[in-house]
């Protein structure tokens, strides 16, 4: 019985997302899809466009079967970081055999001879990025750009592959499967849609961007994006309309009153510079709301993506050593093959990237899942989180026990100011994260 997994936000979840699922079982003939899913913020460094809750549900319409949070820290971290957490999640359960992926090249083997060198480039690959960088080039565009230099002679084909969105995404899971020694194997389907970033719809296919930019533009929105979304994506918004859309400047006081509270310790937030730090300092009198802020901070090395994520990791206070304990230890311990069946009897004694599997959704038919032997617990009820981490990682140091409560508790510190905003601003009373249960797909 194979178990597929994928890593995903769902901003909202689309026809695409479901051709996507109908063609992993169609090409792996997987009985399961396992999905890593963002929580409320995510990988841009924004508010999900609606509730974690409420995109679970529709995944598991559209024919997911289990649903785990990836942790907050994770999911508004560098592209880097979000894939070597997901995959990491994913390795850990035990049950997954194998991680798909959409792809605009589909061409699996291009992508993994890209992952392979960026895995472990030499010195002067790093010499070279600095040196970008240090003319004012953003890491993305420095990335590439030293990349085709080093392959001259592939530059057509490799130039293609390193500019799209989920290409890129591409190699970082397949990097993430080789730093981890992964059991895993890796799969590719190639878009069917507009794009991820395209803000025009094709056929019945549109981003999730493009859906975004509706519900901004357009007051009757949900009978414009009803051609996009599955069936029962479209029944279960229409149901609960007061729950979206959420965006950035909802959370404008917020910010502005985090920004008010700046002191010099804010130089260690995640991703902080000290000319970022600069900029938003000098800045803040002028601020008006959260969008325009970031434009006002951004820069041609800075990108919006990257001051968005900034302001995010202030705005949850996501410091550097937030996580890089168990990022740095799991790195060094998977060095053996960790993730393999025979390490379950070390399985305690070690801290996984991602320390424990915060369950969002599930299907009744495939609740069997839940009870398969894993690498870390599962966790079913919110309130009971700190207790199962401290109870199945009761051997470990104190400081990587206190690094793992740590991640969970910025979770529910994450879920609970969205929520919080989502109610102000659609007068409703969704439930507080320690009082929510998984949604639950009957068969």
């Amino acid at each position: 019985m194979a178990a597929i997994g994928i890593i995903a936000e769902y901003n909202p979840f689309h026809n695409g997302h479901m051709y996507q699922i109908q063609e992993i079982k169609k090409q792996t003939h997987a009985d399961h899809i396992v999905v890593v899913m963002s929580g409320n913020f995510v990988q841009r460094g924004t508010p999900a466009w609606t509730d974690k809750y409420l995109r679970a549900q529709m995944a598991l319409a559209g024919g997911a079967d289990l649903i785990f949070e990836l942790p907050v820290c994770y999911a508004v971290s560098s592209a880097e970081q979000f894939a070597l957490a997901g995959v990491s999640l994913l390795s850990s359960l035990g049950f997954v055999d194998g991680i798909c992926f959409g792809s605009e090249c589909g061409d699996l083997p291009l992508l993994q001879r890209i992952a392979a060198f960026l895995a472990e480039p030499p010195e002067s690959f790093h010499e070279q990025m600095k040196l970008l960088t240090a003319q004012g080039l953003s890491y993305p565009s420095a990335r590439q750009q030293a990349l085709l230099q080093y392959f001259p002679e592939e530059a057509s084909g490799w130039e293609t592959a390193l500019s799209m969105p989920n290409n890129i995404l591409a190699i970082e899971y397949l990097k993430a499967l080789q730093t981890l020694k992964s059991p895993l194997t890796p799969y590719t389907i190639k878009r069917n849609d507009a794009g991820y970033h395209s803000g025009t719809p094709t056929a019945n296919f549109a981003s999730a961007a493009a859906i975004r930019k509706q519900s901004m533009e357009n007051t009757d929105f949900l009978t414009a994006i009803r051609p996009f979304l599955p069936t029962e994506s479209f029944s279960l918004l229409t149901g609960q309309r007061t729950r979206f859309p959420i965006t950035e400047n909802d959370f404008s006081d917020v910010l502005y009153y985090r920004l008010s509270c700046m002191t010099e310790e804010d130089r260690m937030i995640l991703d902080m510079t000290p000319e970022i730090f600069s900029r938003i300092r000098n800045k803040r009198k002028d601020f008006s709301n959260y969008t325009s802020f970031i434009t006002s901070i951004k820069t041609k090395q800075y990108t919006y993506s990257r001051i968005s994520r900034v302001l995010l990791h202030m705005l949850l206070n996501i410091r550097q050593e937030t996580y890089a304990k168990p990022t740095a230890a799991a790195c060094e311990k998977t060095a053996d093959a960790s993730f393999h069946a025979n390490s379950l009897s070390r399985r305690k004694t070690e801290l996984p990237i991602v320390p424990y599997a915060k369950l969002l959704g599930f299907s009744k038919k495939t609740s069997s899942l839940l009870r398969r032997e894993t690498h870390l617990p599962i966790i079913t009820k919110p309130a009971d989180g700190i207790r199962q981490i401290c109870s199945y990682y009761g051997n470990l140091p104190k400081d990587d026990l206190s690094s793992a409560c740590g991640l969970y508790e910025k979770d529910i510190f994450a879920a609970d100011l969205y929520t919080q905003v989502q109610n102000t601003k659609g007068n409703i009373q969704l439930l507080r994260e320690y009082q929510q249960k998984p949604a639950i797909l009957q068969p």
